[in-house]
C-alpha cells in the first residue's frame, strides 16, 4: 500500500508538470501567432497600397484623357503594376467593361454589387466574385476592389475595377508560419474567406478549408480554436488575427496545434518512459516482499485451520475425531497408523469404547480392501497434507452407512474427523433415481436410456453380440390428449407403458423417451427376424381395446428398428436411426414397423437440407416475383397482373414453385414468405408509380395457411401505408379451401381486406366444395376458374356445361369471371360465346420478371386471322 502511494504520487507531480509545460509551449505558441498576424497585416496593407496606387493611375489617366482610357496599351507599356496578378477594367454603369488590361468579364452579381456602392461614393474591398472559365471545371475565384469615376460635370462615369488573384496576398516567404503546418488567409468580417494559403514544412499543400470563422470580436488576438468548427480537415490550429482597418478584412495566421506540441509530445514520452521503468521497479520489490508477507501468513493460517479442525472435531457432539501417529518401517515407508486420541462418537463410529480404541492400529480395525482403502487415503493425507473422502461401512454392525472423513496433517500425525452422511448419500441417491425415472409411468427416461445403451454396447462389444433398439410412437394419442385433456392422456400414457412392459421380455429395457415415444432396447437378439417378432408383439398388444375411465380406445403403434452394431456404434447413432426407421413407418402406413434405411434417411436429410435452404432463402431475400398478364376479352387490353413468386437459388438458378411451395406451406414458412411477397408487390407497384405511367391492379395470391393464421389485411394495409400505394391497385386471390368453412372469422377477414378498399377473388373456382350459399354470403369481386374445366372445352361437351353453369352463376352475384390456363384460340372463341370476362394463360403471355414500366399499353390480338 505504501509503494501504491508513492507511486500515486509520483504520478500527479509527473503529470502536473506536463501540463504546466504544455501550457507554456501553448501560450508561448498564442504570442507568437499574434506576432505573425501583425506581420502578415503590414504586407496585406502593402499589397492594398500598390492597388490604391492602380487605381490612383488609372483615374489620373481617365480625368487626363476625358474617358479615352486604354488600359491594354497601358498595360503593354508596363505602365500597370503586378499585371501578372492584377486585372484592371472599367464598366459603366449598365455593368458592360469598357476596357481591360486583359481580356475579363463581370459577373452579374459583382455588377450589382460594385455600382450602387461606388455610385454612392462607397469603396468596393475584398469582394468575392466567381467567374466560370471556358474548358475549367468550375469558376475561377478573385477579389474585387472598385471605386467611382467622373465626367467633368463631377457625375459618375464609370467604375474602376481591380480583380486580385487571392494568391497576390499569400504569396512570398512565410517559413515560420508553414514550418509549423501552419496556414495564411484573409477573413472578412462576415466570416468568409476571401484567401488561403495551407502548406506543411516541405511544401506538401493542404487544404483545411474554413468551415466556419466566426466573427472576430477584438481588433487583434489569438486564441486556440476548435478544428471541428472552424477548418475543413477538423485539425485545432492555434490562430492569430488583426484586423486591416477600413477594410472590412482581418488577416489570420494559424499554427497547426499537433506540430506546436510535437516537442512536447517527446518530453512527455521521454519521461513517462522513466516513470514506468521506475514504476516498474518498485512494484517488482513491492511483490516480492507481499508474496513473503503472503508465505508467511499462509503458514499461519493453516496452523489456525489444525486448531480449529481440532477443536471443532473434540466438541462437535455429532462428530467423531482421531488424532493418528504414523508408524514407519525400516525403509522409510508408512506401514500403519496408531489411534492416539479420539472422542467418543468416534469410537461409535467403529463400534467401540473409547478406551478400547485408543493405542488400537488402523490394520486392527480393518481387513481386507477396506483396511487398504482406508491405508491408501491416510497416506495421501499424510504427502499432501490434506484429503477428503466419503467411505461405505465395512461390517454390518458399524451404525454409519456413509462416513466422511476430513484428514489434516498437524506436525508428524495425522488428524482425522469423521462425519455420518448417511441420510445425505441416500437423499443424492433419491434424486439420482427421480432423475433418471419418469414420474408419470414410473419407466427409466431418456437421460437413463443413454448411459444404460453404453453398457449394452459395451457387452455386447464383450461378447460379440447382437441387439435392437425399438423407438415406438402412439398413433392417434394426440387426438385424444387434445379432445379429451391431459388427464385422458396422462392415463393413456400409463396403460400403454403396462402394455409395453408386458409386452416384452422381462429383462428386455423399457423406457419412456418424451411426450407419446418410448424406446425398448432388446438384448441378446440373434437377427433381425427377433427384433421384428418382438416388434409385431407389441403391435399385437396395442391392438386390443384400451378402457379408460374416459372410454376405451384402440391405439397403434408405429416402430423405427435400428440393429447394433449394424446401425450404429454409439447411443444416439442408434437413437437417431431408430426415429428415422419409426418416421418412416408413420409416413408410409401407420401402425407398421419399419428397420433403418439408409435411402430413406438420406431423403429426409435431403428434405432438412432444402428446408434450411429455404429458411436462408427466406433471410437473404432470394425471392423474386414474375408477374402474369390479365386480359379483357372484348378490347384485348390487359386488366390485370397476377403476382408469381420464383425462388432465385445461389447455385440452381431458377427454382419452380412447384418444388418449394408445397414445403414452406408444410413448415410454416409461408407465413414470412407470404409478407414479403406483399411487401415486394407493393415495393414494385410504387417504383412502376413513380415513373409516371397508369397503372392496372395486381393480384396477390394468398395461402390458406396465411390467411388462417395472421391478420392478412392488417399485414395489406401496413404494405399500402408503407410504400404509399393506392389499395384499388391491389387484388387478393383466395382459394377455396381457405374459405371452406364459413364462419363468422373468415367473413369477417374478408370483409376487413374489402374495406381496405383491395378486391377480393376466389382462385381456382371448381376444385373445392363451395356452396352457391357460401358465394353470396362471402361477397367475392370475381373468380377464377380453374385451368382443369379450361382444359376440357372443346374436347368434351362436360366442359362447356360446367364453365358455362360457372358465368351463369358469377353473373348471378355481379362478379368478373376470369377463365386461367387458356393455351388457344379455340379456348378463346368458347370462353367469348360463353360470356366470359377476362382470361389468362400461356396463351397471352408467360409469367415475366417486371420491366421499368408496367405493360399496360398493349393490346392483344384475340381472334383468329382470315386466312
Amino acid at each position: 500500500m505504501g509503494a501504491l502511494v508513492v507511486l500515486g504520487l509520483g504520478w500527479i507531480v509527473l503529470f502536473q508538470q506536463l501540463e504546466a509545460e504544455r501550457r507554456q509551449l501553448e501560450f508561448k505558441t498564442l504570442q507568437d501567432a499574434q506576432v505573425l498576424a501583425d506581420g502578415y497585416a503590414e504586407r496585406i496593407g502593402r499589397e492594398i497600397d500598390t492597388i490604391e496606387q492602380t487605381a490612383r493611375f488609372v483615374k489620373y489617366d481617365w480625368e487626363s484623357r476625358q474617358g479615352d482610357v486604354h488600359l491594354g496599351y497601358a498595360d503593354e507599356q508596363g505602365l500597370l503594376l503586378h499585371s501578372s496578378r492584377l486585372v484592371v477594367a472599367l464598366i459603366d454603369a449598365e455593368g458592360r467593361v469598357l476596357t481591360s488590361s486583359a481580356p475579363t468579364t463581370m459577373s452579374p452579381a459583382a455588377a450589382a454589387y460594385i455600382l450602387p456602392r461606388v455610385q454612392s461614393g462607397m469603396p468596393v474591398n475584398f469582394f468575392v466574385d466567381n467567374v466560370a472559365i471556358e474548358g475549367r471545371g468550375g469558376p475561377r475565384h478573385r477579389l474585387l476592389f472598385a471605386w467611382a469615376l467622373s465626367d467633368r460635370d463631377g457625375k459618375f462615369a464609370a467604375a474602376a475595377v481591380v480583380a486580385v488573384d487571392p494568391a497576390y496576398f499569400t504569396m512570398g516567404d512565410a517559413e515560420p508560419v508553414f514550418r509549423q503546418d501552419g496556414l495564411l488567409a484573409i477573413v472578412g468580417d462576415d466570416g468568409l474567406t476571401r484567401a488561403l494559403r495551407s502548406e506543411g514544412p516541405a511544401g506538401a499543400t493542404r487544404r483545411p478549408a474554413f468551415v466556419h470563422a466566426p466573427a472576430l470580436r477584438m481588433a487583434a488576438g489569438s486564441a486556440l480554436v476548435d478544428g471541428a468548427a472552424w477548418f475543413g480537415d477538423g485539425r485545432p490550429r492555434i490562430v492569430g488575427w488583426e484586423h486591416i482597418d477600413r477594410r472590412g478584412v482581418n488577416a489570420v495566421v494559424g499554427l497547426d496545434y499537433e506540430t506546436i506540441l510535437a516537442p512536447w509530445y517527446a518530453m512527455r514520452r521521454a519521461w513517462t518512459n522513466s516513470a514506468l521503468l521506475g514504476t516498474v521497479t518498485i512494484v517488482l520489490f513491492a511483490l516480492l516482499a507481499m508474496i513473503n508477507s503472503l508465505r508467511l501468513a499462509r503458514r499461519d493460517r493453516e496452523l489456525r485451520v489444525i486448531r480449529e479442525t481440532y477443536r471443532m472435531a473434540t466438541e462437535a457432539s455429532n462428530e467423531g475425531f482421531y488424532m493418528l501417529r504414523p508408524q514407519w518401517d525400516e525403509w522409510g515407508g508408512i506401514e500403519d497408523f496408531e489411534v492416539i486420541d479420539c472422542n467418543r462418537r468416534a469410537a461409535e463410529l467403529v463400534a467401540r469404547d473409547r478406551r478400547d480404541l485408543i493405542g488400537k492400529k488402523v490394520t486392527d480395525l480393518y481387513e481386507g480392501d477396506t483396511m487398504e482403502t482406508r491405508m491408501d487415503s491416510l497416506r495421501r493425507a499424510m504427502e499432501s497434507g490434506y484429503n477428503e473422502v466419503t467411505l461405505g461401512r465395512p461390517q454390518e454392525n458399524f451404525p454409519a452407512k456413509w462416513v466422511h472423513l476430513k484428514m489434516f496433517r498437524y506436525g508428524d500425525n495425522l488428524a482425522v474427523s469423521a462425519r455420518d452422511v448417511t441420510e445425505e448419500r441416500a437423499h443424492a441417491d433419491e434424486l439420482l433415481r427421480r432423475s433418471n425415472e419418469d414420474p408419470l409411468t414410473r419407466l427409466p427416461n431418456r437421460y437413463w436410456v443413454e448411459g444404460h445403451l453404453r453398457e449394452a454396447i459395451a457387452r455386447a462389444e464383450r461378447e460379440h453380440t447382437m441387439f435392437a433398439l425399438l423407438f415406438i410412437d402412439l398413433d392417434g394419442f394426440k387426438a385424444i390428449n387434445d379432445t379429451w385433456g391431459h388427464a385422458a392422456g396422462d392415463e393413456l400414457l400409463r396403460t400403454a407403458a403396462q402394455r409395453l412392459k408386458e409386452a416384452v421380455r422381462p429383462h428386455d429395457c423399457v423406457t419412456r423417451f418424451g411426450g407419446d415415444e418410448f424406446v425398448v432396447v432388446i438384448e441378446n437378439v440373434a437377427d433381425a427376424i427377433d427384433a421384428a417378432q418382438a416388434s409385431e408383439r407389441i403391435q399385437r398388444a396395442f391392438r386390443r381395446t384400451i378402457r379408460m375411465s374416459y372410454g376405451e380406445y384402440v391405439l397403434g403403434a408405429s416402430i423405427g428398428i435400428s440393429l447394433f452394431p449394424t446401425d450404429g456404434t454409439e447411443p444416439r447413432t442408434l437413437l437417431q436411426n431408430a426415429d428415422v426407421a419409426m418416421y418412416s413407418a408413420k409416413t408410409n402406413e401407420r401402425g407398421s414397423y419399419r428397420f433403418f434405411d439408409g435411402k430413406f434417411h438420406d431423403q429426409l436429410k435431403a428434405r432438412l437440407e432444402r428446408i434450411r435452404e429455404l429458411r436462408h432463402a427466406l433471410a437473404d431475400d432470394q425471392f423474386v416475383m414474375y408477374y402474369e398478364p390479365r386480359v379483357d376479352l372484348a378490347d384485348g387490353s390487359i386488366t390485370s397482373l397476377e403476382a408469381l413468386v420464383r425462388w432465385i437459388h445461389p447455385t440452381r438458378g431458377v427454382v419452380s414453385p412447384a418444388e418449394f411451395v408445397p414445403l414452406v406451406e408444410e413448415t410454416g414458412l409461408v407465413l414470412r414468405l407470404g409478407d414479403l411477397v406483399i411487401d415486394k408487390v407493393c415495393a414494385q407497384l410504387a417504383l412502376w408509380a413513380k415513373n409516371g405511367n397508369k397503372l392496372v391492379p395486381v393480384s396477390i395470391n394468398i395461402s390458406p395457411r396465411q390467411f388462417n393464421d395472421t391478420d392478412v389485411a392488417q399485414t395489406l394495409r401496413r404494405a399500402l401505408e408503407l410504400h404509399a400505394v393506392d389499395p384499388r391497385l391491389v387484388e387478393v386471390e383466395l382459394t377455396e379451401s381457405s374459405v371452406m368453412n364459413e364462419t363468422a372469422s373468415v367473413v369477417g377477414a374478408i370483409q376487413a381486406i374489402r374495406q381496405t378498399g383491395i378486391k377480393v377473388l376466389l382462385d381456382d373456382f371448381g376444385t373445392g366444395y363451395s356452396s352457391l350459399s357460401q358465394l353470396y354470403k362471402l361477397n367475392f369481386d370475381g373468380l377464377k376458374i380453374d385451368r382443369a374445366f379450361i382444359v376440357q372445352l372443346g374436347k368434351t361437351e362436360g366442359g362447356i356445361v360446367i364453365v358455362r353453369a360457372i358465368v351463369t352463376m358469377a353473373r348471378a352475384l355481379a362478379m368478373r369471371v376470369v377463365a386461367e390456363g387458356v393455351e388457344t384460340m379455340e379456348q378463346v372463341d368458347m370462353l367469348r360465346a360463353l360470356d366470359c370476362d377476362e382470361i389468362q394463360g400461356y396463351l397471352i403471355s408467360k409469367a415475366m420478371p417486371p420491366a421499368a414500366f408496367q405493360p399496360v399499353a398493349r393490346n392483344f390480338v384475340l381472334m383468329e386471322a382470315d386466312c
